[in-house]
């Protein structure tokens, strides 16, 4: 009980920051496009990162969002 007063601070605390620091749409495409255009990174195609993460013996980070 005598939790929720800072907790309700620290969740609004949270909510602002994350309103404030959070990408933007363009960011998002921008940073995409540049991911693509490098190579070196796979996007949004699991079976070719699996064929790549099988033929170099590597390891694979799969990463949801």
């Amino acid at each position: 009980m005598k939790f929720r007063i800072p907790c309700l601070i620290l969740g609004i605390l949270l909510l602002g920051t994350s309103l404030c620091f959070g990408h933007g749409d363009e960011e998002v495409a921008e940073d995409q496009i540049t991911v693509k255009s490098t190579g070196y990174w796979i996007y949004n195609d699991l079976d070719k990162g699996i064929a790549e993460a099988e033929k170099t013996g590597q390891p694979l980070l799969v990463v949801f969002r």
